[in-house]
């Protein structure tokens, strides 16, 4: 049995992709960079990540070998591992620059902003509408836009994936961009992977807290873990760039990855309830109320099973919308079989089949208004990650209490391609069997 699998939108041409990190690379040479503002008091009393033996923790020396082999064919720049919160493997290849932006893993830890809103109450939910911010949003489609859909990527936001977006001349608001983008396809109807959305958390949070991004981390987040050598590129008005450009050490990302495996806990201090990271994570399993096929929860990417119920409840809810036949007869079809209880993905395909190929979740919102959905329940993830451009991965495997950490620089010496022979589930795939459960 396939145990994890990637995320099918992070295959790209890789010409494409080396156009647009060209793009990047010249944006960030003139971009303006935020650093810590804590005091040298309040770092003195933090807590880093230890160190230990990898057999000091029961980790076999040759899942690291090889492992480490793999990481070095990959053209890796940086292979960190930890095991139980301890240090158990770090390496880095010789010229390699620290701090280093890990692209796309920005988004993870810009949901850890949400998170200390969360868990602060100056957030009610993931479900707060857009609009309670933003007056682009209380009017029309958008107002049915809330953080839980650019959470998940599925806000039906034009969204393209480039940065190059960010960083037309003259364009020094990346807030007034984003809130400007109209919708392109239903609310929550669709996955559509989303530079723009997770621009948009960002000032979510900042106009919930009063302040950036990166200034609610550092207090909350980044200064009890030590985290001293970081910087988080923001546009002309100071507003944190939520979909890439924080830049940091391997080490402090792992400490990052162990705050969320130990679920908001650090050191003996918990710094976030247990609560909110389940709600980012979906670790722990349970339910999800929305059927279009994102593996995202709150910006996390969760790896696992999940399945749909459809009873004889649920039809008579459709029923009493109501709802076209053709939708009825379809669950009333699958509830008469006996199939009650299946994966998520054979239901969508079994909408599609109806309604054709991509419609299927469409219709249903549409039928509904988004207000009748199926229980969907998630099982306890096997990891939840996130990756960036160039191969940057940040793992979590909660079975065996594992992070793992990978960094690479689009120009490394002797790279030819993003994947450079080495596909983009193979991180994945390896450091799971070796790591990421336990043996008998």
């Amino acid at each position: 049995m396939s145990v994890l699998v990637t995320r099918p939108t992070r295959r790209y041409a890789s010409r494409l992709l080396f156009a647009s990190t060209l793009l990047s690379l010249a944006a960030c040479n003139r971009a303006r960079y935020a650093t810590s503002a804590i005091s040298a008091d309040a770092m003195a009393t933090c807590t880093s990540l230890p160190t230990a033996t990898p057999a000091s923790l029961g980790v076999p020396q040759a899942a690291i070998d090889s492992l480490q082999r793999a990481a070095v064919a990959m053209k890796s720049d940086a292979f960190v591992i930890v095991r139980d919160g301890r240090i158990v493997h770090e390496w880095t290849d010789s010229g390699f620059e620290q701090p280093f932006n890990p692209q796309s893993i920005t988004k993870a830890i810009t949901a850890l902003g949400v998170g200390v809103l969360l868990d602060r109450g100056a957030l009610p939910s993931l479900d707060v509408p857009l609009g309670t911010y933003f007056p682009e949003f209380t009017t029309g489609d958008k107002a049915a836009v809330t953080l839980r859909h650019l959470m998940t990527h599925t806000s039906g936001i034009a969204a393209d994936r480039g940065e190059a977006q960010f960083y037309v001349p003259g364009r020094s608001d990346a807030g007034a961009f984003v809130r400007g983008q109209p919708l392109a396809e239903p609310v929550g109807t669709t996955f559509r992977y989303s530079n723009v959305g997770a621009q948009l958390v960002s000032h979510v949070v900042q106009a919930a807290a009063g302040a950036p991004l990166h200034a609610v981390l550092d207090s909350a987040v980044f200064t009890p873990l030590c985290m001293r050598d970081w910087r988080w590129a923001v546009d002309a008005r100071g507003a944190s760039y939520g979909y890439s450009r924080v830049e940091l050490r391997a080490r402090d990302l792992a400490a990052l990855g162990q705050l969320v495996l130990d679920r908001g806990a650090w050191q003996g201090r918990q710094l976030l309830r247990a609560e909110i990271i389940d709600t980012l994570t979906a670790m722990r399993g349970g339910p999800v109320a929305e059927l279009a096929p994102t593996a995202f929860v709150g910006l996390w990417q969760y790896y696992g099973a999940d399945s749909v119920r459809l009873d004889s409840a649920l039809l008579a809810q459709l029923r009493a919308v109501p709802v076209s036949d053709s939708l009825t007869q379809v669950v009333a079809r699958l509830v008469a079989s006996g199939s009650r209880v299946m994966s998520t993905a054979v239901l969508r395909a079994t909408l599609d089949s109806t309604f054709g190929a991509g419609r299927g979740v469409p219709r249903w919102y549409a039928d509904t208004k988004g207000r009748v959905m199926p229980t969907r329940w998630r099982t306890p993830a096997q990891a939840v990650a996130h990756s960036g451009s160039w191969g940057q991965w940040l793992l979590l495997f909660p079975e065996t209490r594992t992070v793992v950490v990978r960094l690479a620089r689009w120009d490394h010496p002797g790279r030819r391609s993003e994947d450079d022979g080495y596909e983009w589930s193979a991180i994945v795939g390896d450091t799971y069997r070796l790591l990421g459960r336990r043996t008998p």
